[in-house]
């Protein structure tokens, strides 16, 4: 199961994994078949990055009106 990384798509993983035992199917298991989706991980990693540099980018700027003479 591809999905984000949400705690309700662990909950859906251990529900399939238990219907499945119930019916005598032991083949699924809960941690070893949730993948977190790649792009959302790559999406996650990208907003704190760029979360990171607009702090920075902020605070130069910030610097800057404060040394800016008009004279």
């Amino acid at each position: 199961v591809t999905a984000d990384n949400t705690s309700n798509n662990d909950t859906t993983c251990d529900k399939i994994e238990h219907i499945l035992h119930r019916h005598n199917i032991y083949s699924f298991d809960a941690n070893q078949h949730h993948l977190p989706c790649l792009a959302h991980v790559i999406n996650l990693a990208v907003v704190a990055i760029m979360s990171s540099i607009t702090k920075i980018a902020n605070v130069e700027t910030t610097t800057a009106i404060w040394e800016f003479d008009p004279t």
